[in-house]
């Protein structure tokens, strides 16, 4: 091959191995579920490992619950994305990764961007890669339905942020405000504070109907019988 060709077609390799997309495998099989995964970050903040944490700087956030994630679950195990790593390295932070296609552009995201968690450190790429790009939504889908819920949810507890709420209160807060997740919300504390709040949903296109907890009841987890959802 003649030199000057050749070089060119490296040339045009390399470029391509730059900008190779995230791929996911899912295997429809094993019966995936979604799991909304969102977090109290100022609990998360409170341990001494996470203090140098970039989205630890500044309190209070606009969601004192904030989307973690939309995860694709199985069973056992989940379908994760794939990323090569000189496009996804490992860093402090996530801004390196692949920005999730028309996101920021997105009047959704622009709108409701406050009640993503790790804002700061990009967390929003990190969370596409791995788990988002295994559903079938594109990225402004994907995030405008979770921050969706997370801002509900947010909005619901505001009266009891910084204060003890009792296990029959927030399942009355919850019965009252959130009643299309009553029976199917998952919590867990760290201490006396809430640190974080999952949510199962049957598979579609989108997230589908809940899928309550093996009781039928809220679950507390390792959650005191009066707990607190701290601002900061």
């Amino acid at each position: 091959m003649n030199i000057k060709i050749w070089l060119i077609a490296t040339g045009c390799f390399t470029a391509f191995q730059a900008v190779a997309e995230p791929t996911c495998k899912l295997d429809l099989k094993k019966d995936p579920y979604y799991r909304l995964e969102l977090t109290v970050s100022s609990t998360f903040c409170k341990n001494g490992n996470n203090k140098n944490d970039p989205s630890c700087k500044e309190f209070p956030k606009e969601g004192v619950v904030q989307l973690h994630g939309l995860w694709p679950n199985y069973s056992k195990g989940f379908p994760t994305g794939v990323c090569n790593v000189s496009d996804c390295p490992t860093r402090p932070t996530y801004c390196e990764y692949p920005s999730p296609p028309n996101l920021y552009e997105s009047d959704s995201w622009k709108n409701m961007k406050g009640y993503m968690a790790g804002l700061e450190k990009c967390l929003e790429r990190h969370e596409w890669v791995k788990h988002g790009i295994c559903s079938p939504m594109d990225a402004p889908t994907y995030f405008e339905w979770s921050l969706t819920k997370a801002k509900q949810i947010s909005e619901a507890v505001a009266p009891y942020v910084d204060k003890n709420i009792s296990r029959n209160d927030f399942n009355k807060l919850v019965a009252d405000k959130l009643p299309d997740i009553n029976g199917a919300v998952r919590l867990k504390c760290s201490g006396q504070n809430l640190l974080s709040w999952s949510v199962f949903y049957q598979w579609g296109d989108t997230p589908q109907a809940v899928i309550p907890t093996t009781s039928g009841q809220n679950s507390f987890g390792n959650c005191k019988n009066t707990f607190r959802i701290p601002s900061k």
